[in-house]
């Protein structure tokens, strides 16, 4: 035994950890109740916003078809059984991942959204790479030379470009790169390039959001106390941002990003179709204009999956930069 250490310290300690690991477990068990909870509530949304009209059959047909043929299909699709029991029938489908037939295409419809999806994972991907690569450079930056040119400079540029919405953005780069210099294609998926433009158009606006909530924590650290201290030992402005406040502010951070991506996947509608890419975005909408109510169906559950997987992500990565979180209250024990 090390001198000086009791078993009774052994014992404090020993208590400590297995109080800690305790709380960091309910801290998680909370987490994916909420998201289940969540993922729980789309789902359902999704069936009840189907029947909102009535018989979906009658959505589907579209007022082309007589009531005797719209009254057969309903029967086919089993929209004439009680509500209770086609949400029972729904909830076992999406647990086993099925969602019925597309009546546009005429395949399984969670096939559809999972040909959409890895297209609009990649532009998110890039869009939401890009966005933290050059925010956490700016901000950095910002910080660093507090009222100096850098500081100056991006103050004014980041808060004018979070005004300026993605689709503006994404009709002006169509009309300047594609349609006059004729630098890039606008439409389809045709190689790399063609991700250049949706993934500015997406990136500007994130960036913007992302370097001003960064730079807002990484002063609030250098301006308390504990960076006070820390100067007063002779750490360097530089030092203290890179080596404390910087692992301090990602805990915040990390949990707006993956609200971020989270929405993005719903987010892109907009985005897609000017590019016309071939994404989740982009079937929504030729989905909703054909009627293809299990395709919607499907594009809203994965949409919750991908958010609540994206939210529980981040707080895994939060717990692992900010250890204080899941740690019982002092004195809790008493």
């Amino acid at each position: 035994m090390v001198a000086g250490v009791t078993p009774g310290d052994v014992l404090i300690e020993r208590a400590s950890r297995a109080s800690r690991r305790n709380g960091v477990l309910l801290y998680l068990a909370g987490r994916l109740a909420a998201g289940i909870f969540v993922l729980f509530g789309a789902i359902t949304i999704s069936f009840l916003l189907i029947h909102a009209t009535g018989n979906p059959a009658t959505v589907l047909a579209g007022g082309s078809l007589p009531a005797a043929q719209v009254h057969a299909l309903s029967q086919q699709l089993g929209y004439n059984r009680p509500l209770l029991s086609q949400y029972g029938s729904y909830i076992v489908g999406v647990l086993r991942g099925q969602f019925g037939v597309s009546f546009r295409y005429g395949t399984p419809a969670i096939d559809s959204v999972m040909t959409a999806l890895p297209n609009t994972l990649a532009l998110i991907g890039v869009s939401l790479s890009a966005a933290l690569v050059l925010s956490i450079a700016i901000a950095v930056s910002s910080v660093l030379s507090r009222k100096g040119w850098a500081d100056r400079f991006w103050r004014p540029v980041v808060l004018v470009l979070q005004g300026i919405p993605d689709f503006w953005i994404a009709l002006i780069l169509v009309l300047v790169l594609a349609v006059h210099l004729h630098l890039l294609p606008s439409l389809g998926f045709a190689g790399p390039e063609t991700l250049i433009m949706p993934c500015v158009a997406l990136t500007v606006p994130m960036l913007a959001s992302f370097t001003r909530l960064l730079r807002a924590n990484l002063l609030d650290f250098t301006n308390s106390d504990i960076a006070f201290a820390l100067r007063a030992r002779g750490l360097t402005r530089r030092e203290i941002v890179l080596g404390h406040s910087f692992r301090n502010a990602m805990a915040t951070f990390v949990s707006f990003v993956a609200l971020q991506a989270g929405w993005l996947i719903g987010g892109t509608v907009i985005v897609e179709t000017i590019f016309a890419w071939p994404g989740i975005g982009t079937l929504l909408i030729s989905a909703v204009l054909a009627r293809d109510l299990t395709v919607i169906q499907a594009i809203v559950v994965v949409i919750a999956v991908a958010f609540t997987v994206f939210n529980l992500l981040a707080d895994l990565a939060v717990l692992w930069l900010d250890p204080r979180i899941g740690r019982p209250a002092v004195g809790a024990s008493r």
